[in-house]
């Protein structure tokens, strides 16, 4: 589009020269009236949109409030072995590799939907945990964290914890 007026404007302005006609002096007055403002606005249009987009996240993320549903629940540890998982340790049953973000913000649960946020405030009230993995069949009511090191995980051992789960 942008092309286009400037090259409309061009040519009428060097037919303007050429035969002074008015009605072409009228035409170019209209077009650099109508078009040059929407050419050179058009980045400040984009940056608003941009500014809007910011706006409606800032928004959602400040007056969302999720549902919180507090459970006493058993809580272990794990760690990316084969004794304690299947024969792909690193990668979590959502494909999440845990091995190559070693980040111990995800926990292995069966009963909550793959990408829920828990928190589980009495072993680590900062951190929230998203559930990227699943356990054993038997384990249908424990949440287990996941550790960079088997000796953490032995060390957490069995607690029992309330966990906070965000939906």
């Amino acid at each position: 589009m942008k092309s286009d007026c400037q090259g409309i404007i061009l040519y009428l302005f060097t037919k303007t020269l050429k035969c002074k006609s008015l009605v072409i002096i009228f035409v170019a007055i209209l077009l650099a009236t109508f078009c040059l403002p929407k050419i050179s606005s058009f980045a400040y249009f984009i940056s608003e949109e941009e500014d809007l987009f910011l706006k409606v996240q800032k928004y959602v993320q400040f007056n969302h409030k999720p549902k919180i549903t507090k459970m006493k629940l058993y809580v272990t540890a794990y760690s990316s072995t084969r004794e304690q998982t299947d024969d792909t340790p690193c990668i979590a049953a959502s494909g999440y590799d845990l091995c190559a973000h070693n980040k111990e913000n995800v926990v292995a649960c069966n009963f909550l939907p793959l990408g829920t946020k828990v928190k589980i405030p009495q072993f680590d009230p900062d951190t929230i945990y998203t559930v990227v993995d699943r356990m054993h069949e038997r384990f249908n009511s424990r949440v287990d964290i996941w550790m960079t090191s088997s000796a953490k995980a032995h060390q957490f051992g069995l607690k029992y914890l309330t966990v906070e789960i965000y939906e």
